[in-house]
């Protein structure tokens, strides 16, 4: 049958108005964060990740693949590292065109953002579902302003500021476009091509979940997703076996890797109830952040015993009005809800490489299912109202959206260096045990650039906090060895070692200062205990010498 002319103007009009709002949704993401293409490397887990990495020291065909084929840091991430490979094959070691990766993979997530959204109300509604929003335009135009209002949220400083977060970045990257293909498979099933758009959706998901361990949580949300377009066929779970089996395997791998150390200081020293309830806390505070943004950081303090109740209210609130609803068929509150908690969830069990209970970055991802709601809101507000609804939608979104890159970029400049980073967090927090790896990546950042006086000021207020401290003690012993100060520096390793008996770095430094001093027996000893502990330069130095250990 032949379309009519103007149902084909319609069409055609529809699709330069996406295109306009994607540009333009890319520019605003890109136009926020433009000024963190002039941002270093910070000294946490930049250093691991790039500028200290072996593999990326004499980069080779070699190095890579094993980089990509092995475990790294606690987790196999081997998309995200390889990412990292390119734009050090690229740019070297200038973290300016690191940063240009990060800015442009937050823009192109951003137009995900709204592709998938306007996907999302057009299958909905063709599939029988509630939802009022049947105009296209209303759709981009809906969840554009929730686009916008994602891309420029200060939750996203850390993510797009911080290179080492090119983990959500590039998770997210793969998600959506897996999400928006299995919705096109889902609606064209059983034609010719439809097995095609299932594949895209897998391999994917399988570089998302390479990208970032958090994806695990993908096939569930493709579950709820055809629950939420009233998939009832039998092969709705036959279909998700692939996408189960490596999410399952990748899951047990991350598991396996985690690092068995002490839990961080927010989330140590709970009683029983307290570890039941403080779970309740890391998956309400990305909502509590997104609706409150402020006194944002790169790390948060303990909470009290309140904090946790109000918590647990809000998750079972949210959760009961969200099945209430979904019992009267209006399933778009739950769904948005179930999978906000479902990309929380991996982090707070642990499948993340990180020991933070909560942070910016698990925003991300996680958070989009509530823009989308969001969207879906406007959309249909857009669709019912007239010029003045239409006006007043669009300057509310806009207002919004200013307010809250007044707010995103000094946010963003925090991240400019590691001095900044550090100091921003302990000028703006108060002094409490809880900050004290701020003050010792800040005295790091001040040895490294030379300024010594004040390395060893913070470094003395954080030994004054938390005097059993071994990374304290240990980087407040280098600092002190560089100062001239050796008999300081031996004390402080002695220190390190005793509270912690397990820091190779710590014993192989304390045999270098204590063979200075003339201390052979116990730099011996020092240096033997720094080989079994798996330290390389004590090794290859007990090796040079003919000393077995």
């Amino acid at each position: 049958m032949r379309q009519s002319k103007g149902a084909s103007a319609n069409r055609d009009h529809e699709r330069w108005l996406m295109t306009a709002a994607i540009l333009t949704i890319a520019a605003i993401a890109f136009f926020t964060f433009r000024e963190t293409l002039g941002h270093g490397f910070v000294s946490w887990d930049d250093d691991v990740y790039v500028y200290e990495n072996p593999a990326f020291t004499r980069l080779s065909a070699q190095a890579v693949g094993l980089l990509l084929s092995s475990f790294y840091y606690y987790a196999f991430i081997p998309a995200t590292l390889l990412s990292h490979a390119v734009d050090v094959l690229v740019w070297g070691m200038n973290p300016h065109g690191h940063h240009l990766t990060n800015v442009l993979l937050h823009a192109v997530n951003t137009a995900w953002v709204l592709a998938l959204g306007v996907l999302l109300l057009r299958f909905s509604r063709r599939r029988g579902s509630t939802e009022p929003v049947r105009d296209r335009t209303s759709a981009i135009f809906g969840m554009g302003i929730a686009a916008v209002l994602f891309a420029v949220h200060p939750l996203r400083a850390e993510s797009v500021s911080w290179i080492s977060d090119r983990k959500d970045l590039l998770c997210t990257f793969f998600s959506l476009p897996a999400t928006m293909a299995y919705l096109i498979y889902s609606d064209r099933r059983g034609t010719a091509n439809a097995g095609r758009w299932l594949l895209t959706s897998f391999l994917l998901f399988v570089l998302a979940v390479l990208s970032k361990a958090t994806a695990v949580a993908f096939p569930i949300v493709l579950l709820l997703l055809d629950w939420f377009r009233q998939r009832d066929d039998g092969g709705r779970f036959r279909e998700k076996i692939p996408f189960l089996l490596v999410a399952a395997a990748v899951a047990a791998l991350s598991l396996a890797l985690s690092p068995h150390t002490k839990p961080s200081y927010a989330a140590s020293h709970l009683t029983r109830i307290e570890g039941m309830l403080f779970p309740f806390y890391c998956l309400s505070f990305p909502l509590y952040k997104t609706l409150l943004p402020f006194h944002l950081g790169p790390i948060y303090p303990r909470i009290g015993f309140e904090w946790m109740i109000a918590s647990l209210a809000v998750v079972g609130a949210f959760t009961t009005v969200g099945a209430r609803l979904a019992s009267k068929s209006r399933k778009s509150l739950l769904l948005a809800w179930l999978v906000y908690l479902l990309l929380l969830i991996p982090n707070v069990a642990g499948l993340s490489s990180g020991a933070q209970p909560v942070a910016d970055r698990y925003s991300y991802l996680s958070t989009i299912a509530l823009y989308l709601l969001l969207g879906a809101a406007l959309s249909a507000g857009w669709e019912r109202g007239g010029v003045a609804r239409r006006v007043s939608i669009a300057l509310s979104g806009g207002a919004l959206a200013v307010l809250l890159v007044s707010l995103t970029i000094p946010q963003a400049a925090h991240w400019r260096s590691s001095t900044s980073l550090w100091e921003f967090v302990v000028a703006e927090f108060p002094v409490k045990r809880d900050y004290t790896d701020a003050y010792i990546n800040l005295g790091v950042a001040y040895g490294q650039v030379g300024r010594r006086a004040e390395a060893l000021g913070v470094l003395g207020k954080a030994v004054a906090m938390d005097p059993d401290n071994p990374k304290v003690l240990h980087n407040l012993g280098v600092i002190s060895y560089h100062d001239g100060k050796r008999q300081e520096a031996l004390e402080c390793f002695r220190r390190a070692c005793e509270v912690d008996p397990h820091p190779a770095l710590a014993y192989f430094n304390r045999a270098l200062v204590s063979e200075e001093l003339g201390l052979y027996d116990e730099a011996l000893a020092s240096m033997v205990q720094a080989a079994r502990l798996g330290s390389r330069d004590a090794q290859a130095a007990l090796r040079s010498r003919g000393i077995p250990w």
